[in-house]
């Protein structure tokens, strides 16, 4: 029975010649690539990208330059002066050229008289020609015997200069005696001079005080 089913169903499938034949089209095969061939188009594609990154990246040599202006704002502010590199001084009594000189800010008392030309018989003993100078100073140099503080109308007036008066001049200032007046001398010889008023308080024998009493009357 059962050949008899097989036998029947090879004659039902045997092709007759009148079946319709279908056109297939079969896909090509795919292309072969070797490891090889794989590995150097990676490598080739790599190289192809980073020529094409730098390529692409700016040059730093040619990237623009920004300038900073400087701020004209009225709140900035302004460069300081620079430091004055003279000054001017008075220099009068018995000297040759009286008046105002203009000398290097880090002169002394003596380069002042040079300048002025000291006239001869001038007593010049208790001026400290070692003194620095500062700008505006008035150096008074006295004739043999005589006291500039009574040089002229006003005189009382005048502030007495620390840097350049006479044990005489300093002895006319209250509460400044000889011992006093000595002492201020020898601090201004030690020291260089005196760079303000207020330094009069590390002489001997002079107190906050006797200072409060002292200004107005001296300068440097």
């Amino acid at each position: 029975m059962r050949q008899r089913i097989i036998d029947r169903l090879a004659e039902l499938s045997r092709p007759t010649g009148e079946e319709d034949l279908l056109d297939v089209a079969f896909p090509r095969p795919r292309l072969q690539v070797t490891l090889r061939q794989g590995v150097l188009a990676l490598a080739a594609t790599g190289v192809l990208l980073l020529g094409w990154l730098m390529f692409r990246a700016p040059d730093p040599a040619s990237a623009p330059v920004i300038a900073v202006a400087a701020s004209t704002s009225t709140g900035e502010t302004p460069l300081r002066d620079p430091v004055a590199e003279t000054m001017v001084v008075s220099v009068v009594g018995a000297v040759e050229r009286p008046g105002l000189h203009e000398l290097p800010a880090d002169s002394r008392a003596a380069d002042a008289l040079t300048v002025a030309g000291v006239l001869p018989g001038a007593d010049t003993r208790n001026i400290n020609l070692a003194a620095r100078l500062v700008d505006g100073m008035q150096l008074t140099v006295p004739l043999p015997g005589e006291s500039p503080l009574a040089s002229g109308p006003g005189a009382a007036d005048t502030p007495v200069s620390l840097n350049s008066a006479t044990a005489e001049q300093l002895e006319s200032l209250p509460g400044i005696g000889a011992a006093t007046s000595a002492a201020i001398i020898t601090h201004r010889a030690e020291h260089g001079g005196f760079s303000a008023v207020g330094d009069l308080v590390a002489v001997p024998g002079i107190g906050p005080a006797k200072l409060a009493r002292l200004e107005g009357l001296v300068t440097l």
